[in-house]
């Protein structure tokens, strides 16, 4: 998410001092229970709920499209936005809908007679104003979601480096070793260049067994590969290539080999620059 607008959402003023925290949390409530009481056009009044018929055509005298629309706009900012400055959820763009409103009644509806009929909603618009300002402060529920969203964007940005640390992160244990991507497994004698391709759209965690001509033992290899990921090899002719199932890596632990088994390549010179799938050959 944007940073300026996961700002707007969820921030506020965190970094002051407790005491300021606590006079914008007493702002933020004491401003939002007033707009849920003193402006509340929202419980039922002769059995009809939300905005009544005066302040419908009130609406449509101050010249508004749609007047049932935005009578209803208003009465529902002024109610429940007054519950989320108290809860101080989404504190900001609650505070600007009701810098709007009470905007449109001081200098619309009372033609911004500040001094007399106008005060109240000229009042709460300075507040509201002050609200968008500062934001929610630190005691808020904005302030937790966006420790919990920090949180959350921390642990996706800790697994893909380590999916990505897969791919450079060398290391040797019983014979294991992680390659990085361009790296290529050698010895003297003639070679061929190849590429193995994951086409899935998801990681896939391989175990590559490989037996070299004129090389006793085995290279074990367990390597990820990411999605659509291409990882050049570079081995002898007549190198075996196995994707070790679980029971061919015990084997192979137990210092046995399993080189008589059929394996997923086997490495000739017509492979040379070729791209192969790790289920078959594209």
């Amino acid at each position: 998410m944007n940073n300026k607008i996961k700002a707007f959402l969820f921030g506020g003023s965190q970094q002051n001092s407790s005491s300021q925290n606590i006079g914008f949390l007493l702002l933020r409530f004491f401003v939002g229970l007033a707009l849920c009481t003193v402006f509340e056009k929202f419980f039922p009044k002769n059995g009809i709920w939300g905005p009544q018929e005066w302040f419908i055509q009130d609406t449509a005298n101050m010249g508004f499209p749609f007047p049932t629309f935005f009578a209803w706009f208003a009465v529902l900012s002024e109610f429940f936005g007054g519950i989320l400055l108290m809860l101080g959820l989404l504190t900001r763009p609650t505070a600007l809908l009701n810098v709007f409103v009470t905007f449109t009644a001081t200098f619309i509806y009372h033609n911004g007679d500040i001094g007399n009929s106008g005060l109240t909603s000229f009042f709460f618009m300075i507040m509201c104003l002050c609200i968008l300002l500062f934001g929610s402060g630190k005691f808020s529920l904005d302030y937790l979601l966006n420790r919990k969203l920090i949180k959350r964007m921390a642990k996706i940005s800790t697994i893909v480096l380590l999916l990505l640390s897969f791919n450079y992160a060398t290391g040797q244990s019983n014979g294991f070793a992680m390659p990085y991507q361009k790296e290529a497994i050698t010895i003297d004698i003639s070679k061929v260049q190849f590429y193995l391709k994951n086409n899935s759209i998801l990681p896939k965690k391989v175990t590559f067994i490989i037996y070299q001509p004129q090389q006793e033992g085995n290279n074990t290899l367990v390597k990820w590969f990411l999605p659509f990921q291409k990882v050049k090899f570079e081995l002898p002719v007549k190198s075996k290539i196995y994707m070790a199932s679980d029971s061919q890596v015990n084997t192979v632990m137990q210092g046995k080999r399993i080189d008589n088994d059929k394996p997923f390549l086997s490495v000739d010179r017509k492979m040379n620059s070729a791209t192969l799938k790790l289920n078959n050959r594209e």
